[in-house]
This record gives structure tokens, sequence and C-alpha cells, in this order.
């Protein structure tokens, strides 16, 4: 081996010896300072940069998420190691340019804000990849996959959403923006101050997560709106909602049938189970409900019940696809899907029904002494008395 190919890479200046690479494919070079006159120690530093260059440039070969090429760079704690890895980033920045026919403008003395949006994909790629820029579109996927909330990941995702129509990147916000920002969308999306309050924690959220400063989301004041105070569906909006749903052969219908007619919970709906031989409805316990309760099943939702135990969804998907269907037909948030259970207490006080058998039937707790604490609940057969008295006048789709 000749005594070149022993100092390949290696250059000397002014008495301290320095690693020197050709980046492939351009006339571009990395140079880094190896800190020692001795050249058996720059010999020695030289081979442990070029192992750290292997191994990362096949870490990053097989990682074209930019998200896991920007988990790995920011897990760096050694200055070196972030330079290597970052040089391996560029250059899987300008391949990206390559294949998209950029490379020449790219290299060009324009300037940036000039460049077309393809030329500008390899240098997002490459701040996105270092965490110098932080793009809502790239990254909210898999923040999202943390929350392990789903009602929680719904809500969040909406207010992502929002702020995706205003901004690109975290990086454009300030905390002025931040404010203007959340006064302009709590007006034009026509929320309440309590939906805006859930947005805010979710930006910090994210904020936290990719690691960003997050004191443009402290200290704004939200204006509290006056909500109006929940109500009932009445009997007509029942079966408005119920024909529309039932036209349109949406999963929906079955939920909310059955919901009219048992008064039960959204949860505890997600999570029934159906004896079609007795004909009852086995709901888990639900909130401060300490037993699991079983009830007749109203002869109307016998269908409904035999597609529901095959084809049941979540809490969050029956309460998320639920919210969007209303917001169509124009109802606002004085009534959601907790309004079924108030319209079924609402009909079977207006039956006569006892408020005892009501309570036994949709969960609640009595409230005096001798029905609360001593009363072992009604029979079915007198639940079924009065459950078959209850109707909704469907109009044939």
């Amino acid at each position: 081996m000749t005594i070149r190919s022993k100092n390949q890479h290696l250059y000397q200046r002014n008495g301290i010896w320095y690693f020197n690479r050709r980046l492939p494919g351009n006339s571009g070079h990395q140079r880094y300072s190896l800190k020692t006159t001795d050249l058996e120690e720059a010999r020695c530093k030289r081979d442990k940069l070029l192992a750290e260059w292997a191994k990362f440039a096949q870490e990053v070969e097989g990682h074209n998420d930019v998200i896991a090429l920007r988990r790995k760079y920011l897990g760096l704690f050694k200055e070196d190691e972030q330079e290597l890895f970052e040089d391996l980033i560029i250059e899987k920045s300008e391949e990206l340019a390559d294949r998209l026919g950029a490379w020449h403008e790219l290299k060009s003395l324009r300037p940036v804000e000039e460049l077309s949006d393809k030329a500008k994909k390899p240098i997002d790629f490459w701040k996105t990849a270092t965490g110098r820029l932080t793009p809502f579109a790239e990254l909210t996927p898999s923040w999202l996959e943390s929350l392990e909330n789903k009602k929680t990941r719904l809500d969040y995702r909406r207010g992502m959403e929002v702020l995706s129509k205003h901004f690109v990147a975290a990086e454009e916000i300030t905390w002025e923006k931040a404010r203007a920002f959340l006064r302009e969308a709590q007006s034009t999306e026509k929320v309440s101050g309590v939906t805006v309050k859930k947005w805010l924690s979710a930006y910090t959220n994210f904020w936290e997560f990719f690691d960003r400063d997050t004191a443009i989301w402290k200290n704004h004041k939200i204006k509290q709106t006056k909500t109006k105070k929940p109500r009932p569906w009445s009997s007509g909006e029942v079966i408005r909602i119920y024909n529309s749903l039932v036209q349109h052969g949406h999963w929906l219908q079955h939920p909310v049938w059955i919901a009219a007619h048992t008064g039960a919970r959204l949860g505890a709906i997600s999570k029934l189970t159906y004896d079609p031989t007795n004909q009852t409805i086995r709901f888990p316990a639900q909130k401060r409900e300490e037993h699991e309760r079983v009830i007749p099943a109203h002869h109307a939702i016998i269908p409904n019940l035999e597609y529901w135990v095959d084809n049941q969804k979540s809490k969050s998907s029956i309460s998320g696809r639920f919210s969007e269907f209303k917001t169509e037909l124009g109802f606002g948030p004085e009534v959601d899907f907790h309004s079924f259970r108030r319209t079924f207490c609402t009909e079977m006080e207006n039956l006569g029904c006892p408020e005892g058998i009501t309570a036994d039937i949709v969960g609640h707790k009595k409230q005096t002494m001798s029905y609360g604490v001593y009363s072992g609940g009604y029979k079915l057969d007198q639940m079924a008395e009065w459950l078959t008295k209850l109707s909704y006048r469907v109009e044939n789709p």
C-alpha cells in the first residue's frame, strides 16, 4: 500500500491534519479539523470518521421518511456526529432535487423565495430532517399517532386542520400572529371558546412534541361565548334525522335509532350486547353507574340491533361522524348525540311513565333512600309495558 493511499482523505494545513472528502455527484467537499499534528493519530481519527460515515449512510439509506431522519438527527448529542449525519441528509436532498429535475435551478444563484415549488422541496426536506423547519402537513400524522385517546386525537386533528389553513410551518408563527389567528379562528369557524381552548392545547402539545418553543401559545385570552342550554331533539327532528340517514344508507341510522328508543349513552351503545332469544339489551356501566343493566328491546329497533352487534363502531367514530352530520343538517351546538337521551326521557315523561322505571331503563341513579338504596329495580315486563308505548312516526323514504 502506498503512502498516498494511507493518507487518503487527509491533508495538512499549518501543521494541523484535516479530514477531506468529496461529496459524490458534485464538486463540493466536506472538511473537518482532526485537531492533531500527529499523522498516526490523524489516520485513526480519519478511520473512525469513515466508519461512522458508513454507519450513518446505511441508516439514512434505510430511511426515506423525513420524520425518521429528523428523529435520528435530533437524537445525536455529539456535534461531529450531527455534522456527518447532516451531510448525508444534504446528499439525500440533492438526490431528491435530481429526481425532480430541479438540480440546476437549486444550484443557481437565485434567491430561495424566487425558486419554483419543485426546487424548494429539497430545501424543505433538508430543513425538516434537521429540525430547522416544522411543516404541519408532513409532521401532523406522526404526532397524532402518538396520542392514545381517540377523542383527543379527533379534536386535535380538527385544530391542526384549521391552523394549516393559515400557516404552513411552525416557524412562521409568532406570539402576535398566534393571538390574531386564535381570534379569527373563533369567529370564522363559528366555534365556542371551549373548542378554541382545546385547539390551543393541541398546538402546545404539537410544539412540545417537536421541541419547539411553546411560549407563543401562552397567555392568550380566549373570548368566552355564551353557549345555548343543551336541549332534547323534538320528535319531528328525530324522525327527520333518521329518515335522512336511512335514505343515504348511512350506518349512523342504527345507533341513532337505538339511542332514541333506549336513552342509552353513546359509550354504552358502542359496547352493547343483544340477546335475540329474549330480545333484551345489555349495556355496560357508564360514568357513575355501578352495574351494567339489562332492558327489553323495543320492537322498532330489533333490525338495528341485529345489524349493530356485528358492525359496531367506536364511541369516538359515532360522536365525530354524528357531529359532522347534524351540522350539515343545520343544527347548532345546543343539540348533540346525548340529546337523544334527553328526548327519550322527555317522551317517557309525556307518556306518564313512572320516573323510577325511566331511571332503570336509562341508568339514572334514583334520588330517594327507599328506591335508591333498597330497591332492586323494576322487572323487565314492567319496563317493556312502557317502552311499547313509545312511538316515533317514521315516514317511508
